[in-house]
Formats: structure tokens, C-alpha cells, sequence
């Protein structure tokens, strides 16, 4: 697969890069070399060679600076790529799309699923989504006024700064850009396209389904399944992301259950509590992270004592891995029982408290369909018993 989207040897030179792999460990430096097989990152300790087999990620260590102008056109193709640009226009079924430093590239129009001309309040987001979500046998101009939104059924026959030409049972109407909200175009059949083999993030905001990727003149050329081929700078990556497939976050999978119960009373006698003390997903209990020893983590689950969770696995995976530890927030407090089972099977058991490190969790889930963790009362009653599972994830 990865000859398929890293056909050369690459030199790079200038940004720094955090490159993460599949067992959780991470290397910090320039990458020197990337072909199909390997990945070298020059360290402060010297170079070292990875199997890009094993890579999930790769993520610019400076992400802040964006290249371009800002956006004032978001584009969502079929692949799932979305990319926010300076500009679109369409004639006779060609889409142009320049992008805020002035680079231009071209595909077909049938390759697109929507554009927006303008940005979404909280008070039409809601109508825009339901509208993008309708099932539908035209095109959909989109259009407001004020906070009232409204569509109209017909063909796009082409866009261009000004206006959208827009054919409304037979008439061609020249629509100006200022009143339209938006294009929400008929899916007539996206044809066979190729596999997404990763995805990218760039600093203006993009983010591209990736079928081909290579490098060429210090510029990563790529290639989205839907056909859009652009060169970008180095500079411009946000992130790599190789792990599609191989990586699963448990926050990111539905729950086949989910039960807490309280130390005192009976949880259908209290509903605030109840929703109070429910898993956070991707956050922590009154904050927007979740953090130990002094670190944030931007993926894993946060679970009270007594909390019970179980994932029915989509597919077969080999490993569960996270860190695990009392919130920091509420350290040293916090003292719970930990006890993850698959399939009624114990992996683990072990007490966790609010003095102890982080402890990272490493188990071996081969064959295992369903995993369920267990957060019980530990000593000290359920006072401060904020569990934290961060970057918990199934690896095969």
C-alpha cells in the first residue's frame, strides 16, 4: 500500500516533525529520508530508521502560522476532502479552485459534494447540516437572508465571482454570490475512485483524503482520491496521519453499554448526578482536558468510579493500549479499582491512586470481540475518583 503513495526517496530539510508510532512510542526531529519502506528521523541523538509500516502519524512541530489569505469558500468533495480556499468557479463542468496563496488546480465538477460561500452562524449551522444531509434528485442552491435559510431545486450551470448560474425549471437564472449561502450538488455516481491511504491536515485548515503522496522540489505533491492534484509546501503540514485502519480510539467507537452506579442511592433516583458523572469522551470532568502529570491529552475516556463501559470491537485487533491515572485536577485524591476484561475474560486488575504516576496500560486483545472496563470504588469511598484513560486505542 505505502508504494503506492511513497514512491520516492525523500530529502527534507527545515521543519521539525514529531513522528508517532503504532506502539505508542515517538520520535521528535527532521525527517531526512522517506521512501515505501522507511522513515529517518535526524534526533538529537543521530539518525534512526523506522519501518513505515509501524507509523501512524506525522505532526509538525510549529502548527500555528497559516500560509495563506483567509478563507472565504469551503469546498467539501466526495472523498470527504475539505478545503477551504479563496476562491471557486465552475465552467462547462470543470471546477477551478484557488486556494489562499494563489495556487490554482482543477478537477470535475461531479467531484464535488458542496461548496459554501459564507460562513455559518450557530443559528443557520443547524439548517445548513439538515440540508447537506436531504436526499435529493438536483442541485440545491442554498440561500439566505439574514438568519432565514432556504433552498431551490434546479442544475448549477456555472459559478464564477459574482454569480451562480442556476437552472430553475428551465430558466436560467443569474443568482448574485452575496445572497448564496450555498451549493449542495446531486450525486449522480462518484464512479470508482482510489483508496485513501492517509490523511493530511494543513495549517489553513484543510483536510485531505490523500491517495497518492510524494515529494518533489522540498513541495509534497498529492493526490485526492476524487482527482484534485496540488503541490504544497513543507511547511504547510499540519499533520500525517497514516494510522486509518490500524488505530481505533475507544472515544471515537460507539458503546454497546454504558452503566454507572452511585456509592450511595440507586442512579435512577438521580438524574444530575447521573448525567453529572457520565464518560467524557475526548475531555475530562469540568474541564475541556484531560491532563496527567502536567501533560494534556487531546484523545481518551474519563471515567468516575463506579463506571462500567463495554465496546463491541469492529474487527480484529491485536493490542489495547493507554495511560492511565487519577485526573491531575483532583490529585493526589482518588483511589479506584481498575479491571478490564475481554470477552469475560480478566486482563487486567490493579488499583489505581491519586499519588502514583501515570501507568501505562499494554494488553493483548487478539481474538477479544467485546472489551469492558470497569472504574470501581477504591478506599477512600468515590471521593475524587476521576479515572483518566488517555490516547486509549486499539491497535492491530
Amino acid at each position: 500500500m505505502f508504494a503506492l503513495i511513497l514512491s520516492a526517496v525523500v530529502t527534507v530539510a527545515g521543519p521539525g516533525f514529531d513522528v508517532q508510532l503504532l506502539d505508542g512510542q515517538s520520535l521528535s526531529g527532521s525527517i531526512t529520508a522517506l521512501d515505501a519502506k522507511q522513515v529517518t528521523v535526524e534526533t538529537d541523538d543521530g539518525p534512526t530508521t523506522l519501518d513505515v509500516t509501524k507509523l501512524a502519524r506525522i505532526s509538525a512541530v510549529d502548527k500555528s502560522k497559516a500560509i495563506g489569505s483567509l478563507p472565504s469558500v469551503w469546498i467539501d468533495l466526495v472523498d470527504g476532502t475539505t478545503l477551504l480556499a479563496a476562491e471557486y468557479a465552475v465552467s462547462e463542468d470543470a471546477a477551478r479552485i484557488t486556494f489562499g496563496d494563489k495556487q490554482q488546480a482543477e478537477l470535475p465538477a461531479k467531484r464535488i459534494a458542496a461548496v459554501r460561500f459564507q460562513e455559518l452562524t450557530d443559528e443557520i449551522a443547524g439548517e445548513w447540516s439538515r440540508i447537506r444531509e436531504m436526499k435529493s434528485d438536483s442541485d440545491l442552491l442554498v440561500v439566505r437572508k439574514n438568519d432565514t435559510v432556504n433552498y431551490h431545486k434546479g442544475m448549477v450551470e456555472g459559478v464564477d465571482e459574482s454569480t451562480v448560474r442556476f437552472n430553475l425549471d428551465g430558466d436560467v437564472l443569474p443568482v448574485k454570490r452575496t445572497k448564496v449561502l450555498g451549493i449542495v450538488y446531486y450525486r449522480r455516481g462518484d464512479g470508482t475512485m482510489p483508496a485513501t491511504v492517509c490523511g493530511l491536515d494543513d495549517v489553513d485548515g484543510s483536510r485531505w483524503a490523500v491517495s497518492s503522496l510524494a515529494f518533489a522540489d522540498d513541495k509534497l505533491q498529492l493526490s485526492t482520491p476524487a482527482g484534485l492534484s496540488v503541490s504544497r509546501p513543507l511547511e504547510s503540514v499540519k499533520n500525517i496521519d497514516f494510522s486509518s485502519g490500524k488505530i481505533v480510539y475507544l472515544s471515537d467507537l460507539p458503546t454497546e453499554s454504558v452503566k454507572w452506579t452511585p456509592y450511595f442511592g440507586k442512579s435512577d433516583q438521580l438524574p444530575i448526578l447521573r448525567k453529572f458523572f457520565a464518560p467524557r469522551f475526548d475531555s475530562g470532568f469540568g474541564s475541556n482536558e484531560l491532563c496527567l502529570d502536567k501533560k494534556a491529552y487531546r484523545k481518551g475516556l474519563a471515567l468516575h468510579s463506579r463506571t462500567e463501559i463495554v465496546y463491541r470491537l469492529p474487527g480484529r485487533f491485536g493490542r489495547f493500549k493507554a495511560l492511565v491515572g487519577i485526573d491531575d485536577a483532583v490529585r493526589p485524591n482518588g483511589n479506584v479499582r481498575l479491571v478490564i476484561s475481554g470477552d469475560e475474560r480478566t486482563l487486567l486488575e490493579t488499583t489505581i491512586d491519586g499519588n502514583d504516576d501515570p501507568k501505562p496500560v499494554d494488553l493483548d486483545i487478539s481474538g477479544v470481540r467485546r472489551l469492558r472496563i470497569l472504574v470501581d470504588f477504591g478506599e477512600r469511598l468515590d471521593v475524587a475518583d476521576h479515572l483518566d484513560l488517555c490516547e486509549a486505542r486499539i491497535v492491530k
